[in-house]
């Protein structure tokens, strides 16, 4: 069997879905377009403003030209899904037997009114690097505003910052009401206290309205800060896709095989799932559906049939780092708290990094 399949993206689902086609079919003629050589493993950027260390970096081309995958240097404009083709900035244009869309998601800056003039986007990498800086002074006031599609991050920063920068008063604000939807009342009620013994402040009573020049409007009052960050409301980047194939947030929609079309599968935070089916969240997604894909490229290039990779009503779970402790949280139901869950997750991030040579 050969043909060839393109993966466009130059994130941890780029990497994982290539590596998985590369290994389990090596007669697919794999190739990445991504403008990226390293990985920066986002999910310790939240370390950062609290005095850590810069996050690990993953070395990306080289593990993938490791696997005998193509890389190319470039970002796709564009794409012919009939013509089975992409088009590159450069013009350039590349054809596809098949195409995976792993270009995951940014903050939706949009969003919130006035957020993408008056507040930071800690989870996109210059502005976590700027939030980092602006923490670094003390005596400020800090405000975190989390949660939407991705409330993990928004949390972990607060609790972080709360933990390590006692001079720093930190504030954050549930944005969506996403503690009552998805974490309960017991594991809410734990959180605030873990929040309040640092000194720091939850406020989860209402809907962040708008963000104005140092002011959240939230429930019908102002909160003042020095440092708004919102960690954040997602946005995909699909610009490049036809617009039939996205979302009203620019994701693509994916049927439960991961097809957004024929010919077009998807992976990691690009991706919308249809009602009634669920991801974990990012990496753990990635890791649970990159070798399915790969087998459905497969399927495809062998004119089979795709096999359905999610299942109906799977299990909201939460695991934020809360600096020292986390919390474990299945359905709503706060199930562990402390240093075990903790290590559980450091255990599992840890064997990753080390399996992709992250230095």
């Amino acid at each position: 069997m050969t043909g060839a399949a393109v993966v466009v993206g130059g994130g941890f689902a780029s990497l994982e879905v290539a590596l998985a086609l590369s290994s389990q079919r090596p007669a697919i003629r794999v190739t990445v377009i991504s403008s990226e050589t390293q990985l920066t493993y986002r999910p310790w950027l939240i370390r950062v403003p609290a005095g850590g260390p810069p996050p690990p970096v993953i070395p990306l081309a080289r593990l993938l030209a490791a696997a005998r995958v193509d890389v190319i240097a470039g970002t796709v404009i564009g794409a012919d899904v009939m013509a089975h083709r992409v088009v590159l900035s450069s013009g350039a244009e590349i054809e596809y037997d098949q195409l995976v869309v792993a270009t995951g998601a940014v903050a939706d800056r949009t969003r919130i009114t006035g957020a993408r003039d008056h507040a930071l986007f800690p989870c996109d990498l210059n502005d976590a690097a700027e939030f980092a800086a602006r923490v670094a002074a003390s005596n400020i006031n800090v405000v975190v505003v989390f949660g939407w599609e991705r409330p993990g991050p928004g949390l972990e920063y607060a609790g972080w910052i709360a933990a390590h920068r006692p001079g720093v008063k930190v504030t954050a604000i549930d944005g969506d009401g996403t503690l009552a939807r998805r974490f309960g009342d017991r594991a809410t009620a734990h959180i605030r206290s873990l929040f309040e013994r640092r000194g720091a402040r939850l406020v989860t009573e209402g809907a962040v309205e708008r963000i104005g020049n140092g002011t959240v409007e939230v429930g019908g009052r102002m909160i003042t800060a020095d440092v708004i960050a919102v960690a954040a409301p997602l946005r995909g980047t699909t610009a490049w896709l036809p617009p039939a194939l996205v979302d009203e947030h620019a994701l693509l929609r994916v049927n439960n095989t991961m097809a957004a079309a024929a010919a077009v599968w998807g992976i990691g935070d690009v991706v919308a799932v249809p009602e009634g089916y669920r991801l974990p969240p990012t990496l753990r997604s990635i890791q649970a559906t990159a070798s399915g894909v790969a087998n459905n490229v497969a399927r495809a290039l062998r004119g089979d049939s795709a096999k359905p990779i999610l299942r109906p009503g799977g299990p909201d779970m939460m695991l934020p780092d809360l600096a020292g402790t986390a919390v474990l949280v299945r359905e709503r139901r706060l199930l562990l708290s402390g240093r075990l869950p903790l290590l559980l997750r450091s255990s599992g991030e840890r064997r990753y990094l080390r399996s992709r040579n992250a230095n």
